[in-house]
């Protein structure tokens, strides 16, 4: 038997219908993604980011917004670059940028996965070796880690960050000579490299476990001197992935480390 239908629910049919139309069709057209974009610039951002739904550009420039260009919101961010993705699968940075967010989460397979993305679609960026040498420390795999930090300084031998995971890597093994080699290099290397606390500590550690006490007392001394006048700033920049919100804690735990190291050099001295 063939059901009938009221005149009252034909109509709200029909409205039903327009609206799936809407949501579906409308914020495809150029009016709407003006009208979004428009909202965005004018500061709008969280409600431009609610209607965006179908404008890559403006998706990767949010992205980058919510982690932390303008303001700090991971889940956000990430929403954001799975959109632009989603319009340009090949986009330059957009699976470094989610693999760096899910790696701050603690998602490490699935931040392995969009950085193996990110150089499969853009293989030149090199600078996604870094942060995959950062995903395998986490998930252990240290030789894996230890190839992609020495590939890294090689492309970018001007930096000190990759020098100074490479020593973490190569100490975490047990190569404590190679370690300290290592962080030689980049005083040589690197420009205003004495100036860098993470260095310093890295050389002091690497020093301490091959019972080199006196040089490690003066490798975490000079850390120490420079963790005490360093600035959230120059954390935030050497962390850029992390909320910044949890700088000044982080730095305290460093320089309670620094700390930590300079009492066990001090106590390996007084037994030599």
């Amino acid at each position: 038997m063939r059901r009938t239908f009221s005149r009252l629910q034909i109509v709200g049919s029909l409205f039903l219908l327009i609206g799936i139309s809407c949501v579906t069709f409308i914020p495809h057209t150029p009016v709407y993604k003006n009208l979004v974009y428009s909202l965005w610039e004018e500061g709008y951002k969280d409600t431009a980011y609610h209607l965006n739904r179908a404008d890559g550009k403006l998706a990767l420039q949010a992205g980058y917004y919510y982690y932390g260009a303008g303001a700090y919101d991971v889940d956000k961010a990430a929403w954001s670059f799975q959109i632009a993705l989603r319009y340009d699968p090949k986009v330059l940075w957009g699976h470094y940028q989610l693999a760096r967010i899910y790696f701050v989460q603690g998602k490490f397979t699935k931040a392995l996965q969009e950085i193996n993305a990110e150089l499969a679609a853009n293989p030149a960026n090199l600078r996604a070796l870094y942060i995959r040498g950062l995903i395998y420390i986490s998930m252990n795999n240290l030789p894996a880690a230890e190839e992609d930090f020495r590939n890294f300084v090689a492309w970018a031998p001007a930096e000190w960050g990759g020098y100074n995971d490479l020593a973490f890597v190569l100490a975490k093994e047990g190569k404590y000579a190679e370690s300290e080699a290592v962080i030689m290099q980049s005083m040589q290397r690197v420009q205003s490299a004495s100036d860098v606390a993470w260095l310093w500590n890295s050389l002091g550690l690497a020093q301490l476990n091959q019972q080199k006490y006196t040089d490690a007392q003066s490798s975490f001394a000079k850390a120490l001197a420079l963790a005490e006048h360093m600035t959230t700033q120059e954390w935030v920049r050497a962390y850029s992935g992390n909320n910044p919100a949890l700088a000044a804690d982080a730095m305290l735990h460093f320089k309670n480390s620094i700390q930590d190291n300079l009492l066990k050099a001090n106590a390996g001295y007084i037994r030599e």
